[in-house]
């Protein structure tokens, strides 16, 4: 079920929303950040599905992205 209240990963552009989606999946996989970024990528993940967006998409998009997290 998708959440309707509207996040601030609502309001951010494509670019920025996959490179978050991105990042945060790169950092958890490697242990980086604490379980919590989970709801961080629940909420990308709600965005993507009310935008229509792949999350294939998207995280090969954030893969892209110039900017770094750290």
């Amino acid at each position: 079920m998708v959440d309707d209240k509207i996040s601030l990963y609502d309001k951010l552009p494509l670019e920025m929303l996959s490179g978050f989606y991105y990042h945060i999946n790169k950092n958890i996989e490697e242990g980086i950040l604490s379980d919590s970024m989970y709801h961080e990528i629940r909420l990308i993940r709600q965005v993507a599905m009310k935008k229509g967006i792949s999350l294939t998409y998207l995280y090969n998009k954030g893969s892209l992205t110039k900017w770094k997290m750290n």
